[in-house]
């Protein structure tokens, strides 16, 4: 296995994903594909509809360097066990927002989409050092809010973070907001509920025919050489995202499929 360059974005089939480990009809999904699951464990501090989310515990910075909150011990030793170095962040999330969302910010190439003056500090150096654009929102929950097609666009139904990206030179399709499920609250963001499992392929939480805005996604998924995979037939949920982490040296996810 080789890690991924840039975060988000596979260079071949994925062979390890960072997911919540709650969802295990999505985690069969993804295993029947031959990727390995790292299973994120509930995170006390957080509330529980989001206790497991990747999106709130995990960034991946690029190659084998990952930020994790700091307390995650279990979470930390299952990255080293698979090659990663791993930074705690400054201090540990909390329920309350926005000492929730630290690493909750979504790379796209070489920009970082995140609120900043709540970005955790490891992620902030990392991004100066390597010269990193960090475009400033207002929505604290970036990377749920965010489905990375490429290096260059992005789908979002946030009306802060579409403004900006297209401000920042990154392609944006708009949706509506909703027909994504989170448990205690009234819809989750899309994305939340997928992730790319191939150079060219997005996973979705559920099917994706479920969504109001299914067509442009498609279309618009389409003109990027983006493929689409529903991984169930139930409603898309937000599950915190699933983050790719390693890729497969060797191309066999067309046969799979």
């Amino acid at each position: 296995m080789n890690f991924l360059h840039i975060p988000n974005l596979p260079e071949s089939d994925v062979a390890l994903v960072a997911m919540s480990g709650t969802y295990q009809t999505i985690i069969n999904a993804i295993e029947v594909l031959g990727i390995k699951v790292i299973k994120i464990r509930p995170c006390q501090n957080l509330s529980k509809p989001v206790s497991s989310h990747a999106d709130m515990l995990v960034h991946h910075l690029g190659g084998c360097q990952v930020v994790i909150s700091k307390g995650e011990e279990y979470l930390k030793s299952q990255l080293i066990q698979n090659g990663f170095d791993v930074a705690d962040s400054n201090v540990c999330v909390s329920n309350l927002y926005p000492h929730d969302v630290a690493l909750n910010a979504a790379r796209v190439g070489n920009k970082l989409i995140a609120k900043r003056n709540v970005l955790d500090q490891n992620v902030l150096s990392y991004c100066e050092e390597n010269r990193i654009q960090i475009i400033p929102v207002n929505q604290g929950y970036a990377k749920c809010s965010t489905v990375v097609i490429d290096d260059q666009s992005i789908i979002t139904s946030d009306p802060s973070i579409a403004e900006a990206a297209i401000h920042a030179d990154i392609d944006v399709l708009r949706i509506i907001p909703g027909d994504v499920e989170l448990d205690g609250y009234d819809y989750g963001f899309l994305g939340g509920a997928c992730g790319m499992i191939g150079k060219n392929l997005m996973a979705f939480t559920g099917n994706i025919q479920t969504h109001h805005d299914y067509n442009k996604i498609k279309t618009y998924c389409s003109n990027k050489n983006v493929n689409i995979l529903s991984l169930t037939n139930s409603s898309l949920i937000d599950i915190g995202g699933i983050i790719p982490l390693r890729i497969k040296i060797t191309s066999k996810m067309e046969s799979v499929l």
